[in-house]
């Protein structure tokens, strides 16, 4: 250190020491400053909960539309016979009697 700055940090010194309440003071309040925006309840924790509430919210909404579509699904299937034939035809390869069935198999090493 060159002499500007050892007598910079003398005079800091000296500064702090006679105005130590001040000091501690200031001290104090960066400490709570601190503590209320980093801390475990901080405005930083808070930001982020609030931030993962609303995706929370978000999935919750998509779920719930989807949970109305399948009761609707359901529904029809109970009521109508068309729905239960189109799911047996389609998921288990059911036919009626008197119908052939044909399945088309395609070449996929080309």
């Amino acid at each position: 250190m060159n002499v500007k700055e050892d007598k910079f940090l003398r005079v800091i010194f000296r500064y702090i020491v006679s105005r130590k309440r001040l000091f501690l003071i200031l001290l104090f309040f960066a400490f709570m400053f601190g503590f209320a925006i980093f801390g475990k309840k901080g405005l930083l924790q808070r930001y982020e909960l609030e931030v993962e509430n609303r995706e929370l919210k978000e999935k919750l909404k998509k779920e719930q539309e989807k949970t109305i579509l399948l009761e609707k699904e359901i529904n029809e299937i109970k009521t109508s016979d068309r729905k239960i034939e189109k799911i047996a035809r389609e998921k288990y390869g059911m036919i009626k009697e008197g119908e052939e069935m044909y399945k088309i198999v395609v070449d996929t090493t080309k």
